[in-house]
C-alpha cells in the first residue's frame, strides 16, 4: 500500500447520511460507523452496519446508499492503491480503542492540515488499513457461532427459536447465545431480525410484493408484526422506507 493515495477523508458528525445513488464507484472506499445507521447496496446486495462495524467497498463495485433521514457519526475514507488491502466487505465491531485513537487523529490533523498536504492523514490510512487486517487475521469465530450463522442464512425465512438452535447444536440454548453474542457483538434473534429487516429492505424496493408477501418471505410471518420490528429498527414504516428511498 505504499502507492496510496488519498483522494477523501469525511466526518459525518451525527446528521443523516446523504443519498448514494446507483453507480459504480472509481475508487476504492472504507467507511466506519460509530453511532447510528447505515445501509449499503452493494451490486444489489444489502449491507447493513451497526455501530461499531466498517465496510470495505472495492473499486469497481456498484454502489448505492438510500436516504433514511437518522442521524449517523461515521468516518469514510476515498483512495486509490494498485495493491488494495485483502479486507472482507463487512467488517463487525472493529471499532476498538485502538481504532477510535486513529480516528481522533486523523480528525486533528485534518482540521489544520494544509488542504495540498495529505501525506500524515495517508499514513494514518495505511496504518489503519493494516490494523484492519490483523483484526482480520487473528480473529477467530468459535465453530460453534459459524454452524449458527450458516443456518441463519439458510433458513431466515422460517421461523427460528432458540430451541431450534439447541437442537441443531447439541447445546443449550443459553450456551450457543453467549456464545454466538461473544463473538458476534449481539444476540442470536437480534442478528436474525437485522438479517430479516436487511432482506426485507431489498425486497421493498424492487416493489413487486405486498407487505403480506414480504413479512412472509423473511420470516416475520405477521404483516403487522414485521411493520412494527421494520419501524423500530430503521425509523420508518415499509411502506414509508419504500417511499424515500425511491423519491
Amino acid at each position: 500500500m505504499n502507492d496510496l493515495s488519498l483522494i477523501l477523508m469525511r466526518h459525518n458528525k451525527n446528521v443523516p447520511a446523504p443519498i448514494i445513488r446507483p453507480h459504480p464507484i472509481q475508487f476504492y472506499e472504507l467507511t466506519l460507523l460509530v453511532r447510528g445507521s447505515l445501509c449499503y447496496f452493494l451490486n444489489g446486495t444489502p449491507v447493513q452496519l451497526q455501530p461499531g462495524d466498517a465496510i470495505f467497498v472495492k473499486k469497481g463495485t456498484h454502489r448505492a446508499r438510500p436516504v433514511t433521514g437518522e442521524p449517523a457519526d461515521y468516518v469514510s475514507f476515498n483512495f486509490q492503491t494498485e495493491a488494495p488491502p485483502a479486507l472482507p466487505t463487512h467488517m463487525a465491531g472493529v471499532l476498538e480503542h485502538d481504532v477510535h485513537l486513529i480516528l481522533a487523529a486523523a480528525d486533528e490533523i485534518s482540521s489544520i492540515a494544509e488542504t495540498a498536504d495529505n501525506t500524515a492523514l495517508i499514513h494514518l490510512l495505511q496504518a489503519l488499513l493494516l490494523l484492519l487486517i490483523h483484526k482480520q487475521e487473528t480473529k477467530k469465530i468459535h465453530p460453534l457461532t459459524d454452524k449458527i450463522l450458516q443456518y441463519l442464512k439458510q433458513n431466515t425465512g422460517r421461523r427460528i427459536t432458540l430451541s431450534d438452535i439447541g437442537a441443531l447444536t447439541y447445546f443449550s440454548p443459553v450456551y450457543c447465545d453467549t456464545v454466538f453474542k461473544r463473538d458476534m457483538g449481539r444476540s442470536i434473534i437480534d442478528h436474525l431480525l437485522e438479517m430479516r429487516v436487511s432482506e426485507a429492505k431489498a425486497l421493498l424496493l424492487e416493489g413487486e410484493l405486498s407487505l403480506k408477501e414480504i413479512a412472509e418471505r423473511t420470516g416475520f410471518g405477521d404483516s403487522n408484526y414485521f411493520s412494527r420490528i421494520f419501524k423500530k429498527r430503521t425509523g420508518y414504516t415499509p411502506l414509508q422506507y419504500r417511499k424515500h428511498t425511491l423519491r
